[in-house]
């Protein structure tokens, strides 16, 4: 893993690890509408695409489409306990930078008897590909 220790780059630096690949307008709006394509394409045919972009992209077949807690386990017991360590690290300062700009519930009664509310909830699962 590559650090850096962004106190200790000066300002072309610091613009040049923040620097995305360029892309050609041309090679964005077709990666758009490939990815338009393959989410509606998603939705209409749910469990059944995503088992076939998975053959078709990684070349595999996959017996079920979660991650079972016994996976997660294996998988971290693979991973070396420094950079668990800097992970969870990572984790926590991001936790709390996005905790302290994170909107709070609002409860206001606009009128007597008449309660407004923003109830915020978090996502139970996430698909990721």
């Amino acid at each position: 893993m590559k650090r850096l220790a962004w106190k200790e780059l000066d300002a072309a630096a610091r613009a040049a690890t923040l620097q995305r690949p360029a892309q050609a307008p041309v090679e964005a709006a077709a990666r758009r509408a490939t990815v338009k394509r393959l989410i509606a394409q998603v939705r209409a045919d749910g469990d059944a695409t995503l088992r076939a972009l998975t053959r078709r992209y990684d070349g595999c077949e996959l017996d079920a489409l979660e991650v079972t807690a016994e996976e997660f386990a294996a998988a971290a017991a693979q991973v070396a306990p420094e950079l668990r360590a800097a992970i969870a690290e990572a984790r926590e300062r991001i936790a709390r930078f996005h905790a302290a700009g994170a909107p709070a519930p609002v409860r206001v009664e606009t009128a007597p008897g008449v309660i407004c509310e923003r109830v915020l909830r978090p996502l139970r699962r996430v698909g990721l590909y």
